[in-house]
């Protein structure tokens, strides 16, 4: 469930819950970076003629899907210089869709900006759901990014197309991911 801050759920049900993000901030920069790498270069392998197919049962289309996972972690950036994590940064929406070459321009800048990212774990950010902390947001934004990615990937191998170096299993473990591309 997107947004959804599973240590409250379950301090509120009085289960027991790890709630520290399993891997370092280091890690999740670098798989930030990864997923909107590899989503740019996906992308590049689209047909012009199918960027604007719909997604199974989303109301989004590829190219939509593209500009959202760059936003997510242009997003982080803004929590990073002190924004709140509210549910525009939460839903990643741009606010004008650009082209696969602009996004390219984005998404390379945006890793830039990631690859002098200097997370403060510990640091409280406001959510729109209460309090949490960096290394939480950038774990959710990571983790995030790289299901989108996974659905890029999804979207290429349905067009019959081989994925050009798509995110693994080493892209994703420790981070918390359902198992399926679609939840429904």
């Amino acid at each position: 469930m997107p947004g959804v801050n599973r240590a409250q759920v379950a301090e509120f049900l009085g289960i027991a819950f790890e709630t520290a993000p399993a891997l370092p901030p280091d890690v999740l920069i670098d798989r930030l970076r990864r997923a909107l790498a590899t989503a740019t270069r996906l992308v590049a392998q689209i047909p012009g003629r199918s960027l604007g197919d719909k997604l199974p049962n989303r109301d989004r289309t590829v190219l939509g899907l593209a500009n959202h996972i760059v936003e997510i972690g242009a997003g982080y950036l803004r929590i990073e210089a002190g924004s709140a994590f509210d549910a525009a940064i939460s839903g990643a929406i741009v606010p004008t869709e650009l082209d696969r070459a602009e996004l390219a321009t984005r998404s390379r800048s945006v890793q830039a900006e990631l690859s002098n990212a200097a997370p403060r774990p510990d640091k409280p950010v406001e959510t729109f759901f209460g309090t949490s902390t960096q290394h939480w947001v950038l774990e959710r934004c990571t983790w995030h990014a790289v299901q989108h990615t996974r659905q890029v990937a999804f979207m290429l191998e349905r067009l019959g197309i081989e994925p050009d170096q798509p995110l693994g299993a080493p892209d994703q473990a420790g981070l918390p991911l359902p198992t399926a591309v679609w939840d429904g």
